[in-house]
């Protein structure tokens, strides 16, 4: 009898194992097909431009290290709405939209089933950055792809570095000033639409807590990005980075 529980005990082990080395091979397969559809729109869709091309520009308005070829993008998936860029990091992503939060958590651009999911805005945002706060929803992974360096910003030093990013749309460009991140329940006052009327203390709550210290002056009118990704330091907690959206009237080149 003793024997019979041995060997069930141990095909019991044998097929957890299996299955914890299935998933984490999954999960691999994923990140790694994620990785490709991006790095495919990036390569047809997405320009550098050099400094010397940029210098031409100065006099206009503030630099733009890429242009993004919206047109080849709505080919690819009408969802799309915008491209996010920070420079020197891994995030250099397109923004999705759908009717709902759910859709893309699990989605690919493609629009094929992965867990690694795209980076999405909340369905209740105006596409255009017209509300007073825009979320953006990406996964932090562990490759450190799509929302994964976020947490970065809990070191002053890596603010420091990286203190800027960009968001393009078809028809506008702006710089985001990153003005405080910091650990949120997902629960929190940031993810409620409805209460417009606290912007001054969602904000004051954000500097005070935030996990760097950042000089960017803010007024009334001024409009917000927030990237949200999770954290761990306890369940649901989240990790919010907020920036000020300053847009770049510049032509097209």
């Amino acid at each position: 009898m003793k024997k019979i529980i041995k060997i069930i005990s141990l095909l019991c082990c044998s097929c957890f194992i299996f299955y914890f080395a299935y998933n984490i091979y999954n999960y691999f397969i994923e990140e790694n097909l994620n990785n490709k559809l991006n790095n495919n729109l990036v390569d047809i869709a997405v320009t550098v431009i050099e400094n010397d091309i940029q210098k031409n520009y100065e006099e206009k308005a503030e630099n733009i290290p890429i242009e993004v070829d919206f047109d080849i993008l709505k080919q690819k998936n009408n969802d799309i709405i915008g491209w996010i860029y920070s420079e020197n990091t891994p995030i250099n992503f397109p923004v999705v939209q759908s009717d709902d939060n759910e859709f893309y958590l699990r989605r690919l651009i493609d629009k094929t089933y992965n867990r690694a999911g795209t980076i999405f805005m909340d369905y209740r945002n105006n596409k255009d950055l017209g509300d007073w706060n825009t979320i953006i929803y990406g996964h932090n992974m562990k490759n450190n792809s799509m929302f994964g360096t976020l947490l970065n910003y809990k070191e002053q030093s890596y603010f420091d570095e990286h203190k800027t990013m960009y968001y393009l749309t078809e028809n506008e460009k702006y710089k985001v000033d990153l003005i405080a991140g910091y650990i949120e329940d997902a629960n929190s006052k940031i993810y409620n639409f409805s209460i417009n009327n606290e912007k001054e203390q969602i904000i004051k709550k954000a500097k005070l807590q935030s996990t760097f210290k950042s000089d960017v002056e803010i007024n009334d009118d001024d409009r917000f990005v927030t990237l949200s990704t999770c954290s761990y330091e306890y369940e649901d907690a989240r990790y919010v980075l907020m920036g000020k959206i300053i847009p770049l009237n510049i032509n097209n080149r």
